[in-house]
């Protein structure tokens, strides 16, 4: 019996040694702002070494993402994230054992268009380091290296992330398995297994001001994704 074999996912990403002009400081320069939640195919990465003028170095994957949709990231009052308004109407059991619904006007959804999301995360300075290997209708966010290291992604993996702020740098990424419409594996801190929403909110404490042990916002539908 013979076998394709096809080795592009074990080939070596190489390394972009780039220098820096002044101090890399992304948190303070790109990482203002609620951020977005977004799903999107990734179509390719890179890898990059910034070098900057104190000589330190940072190593990142830049992933190349064609985006499907995209919505702002929520929080309340308190800074606590919330969950976001993924549509306009919202469905409302009526029916005895939900055997009927209707639908409600539900307000102003957080979802973003294409153009929305270009003007949050792209960042003129950022894409000039990664412009020569960004595909054709992408956008491109950076990791960490050390994060990869606990999620195995292939091109044309369907992906979800959520971003550090208004910029291109990313909290958290997680691979869909668009059978289950379950995370298959994530980077971020948390376990394998569980719903994107799940691991959104589960991961909210480490990057919101104040803890909470309220449960609002928990639990979104994953089909509200598709409204």
């Amino acid at each position: 019996m013979s076998r394709i074999y096809d080795n592009r996912s074990l080939q070596t990403i190489p390394v972009l040694n780039q220098q820096w002009n002044g101090r890399w400081d992304p948190k303070s320069q790109w990482q203002t702002g609620n951020g977005v939640l977004l799903e999107g195919v990734l179509m390719g990465r890179s890898r990059h070494v910034i070098t900057d003028s104190t000589n330190n170095k940072c190593r990142y994957y830049a992933l190349h993402i064609k985006v499907n949709q995209a919505h702002k990231r929520k929080f309340d009052s308190k800074g606590v994230e919330i969950e976001p308004n993924f549509s306009e109407t919202q469905k409302v059991n009526t029916g005895y054992l939900m055997s009927s619904y209707k639908t409600e006007a539900k307000g102003k959804t957080d979802k973003l268009q294409k153009s929305e999301v270009e003007a949050i995360v792209n960042k003129p300075a950022l894409l000039e380091l990664t412009a020569k290997h960004r595909p054709a209708n992408c956008l491109t966010f950076w990791v960490e290296e050390k994060e990869m290291d606990k999620i195995e992604l292939e091109n044309e993996d369907v992906i979800r992330i959520k971003t550090q702020g208004d910029g291109p740098f990313l909290f958290s990424v997680a691979k869909l398995d668009l059978q289950s419409h379950t995370v298959g594996n994530y980077a971020g801190g948390e376990e394998v297994g569980a719903t994107w929403t799940d691991k959104v909110f589960a991961a909210k404490d480490r990057d919101s001001p104040q803890q909470s042990t309220s449960q609002e916002g928990m639990g979104a539908d994953e089909d509200e994704w598709d409204d």
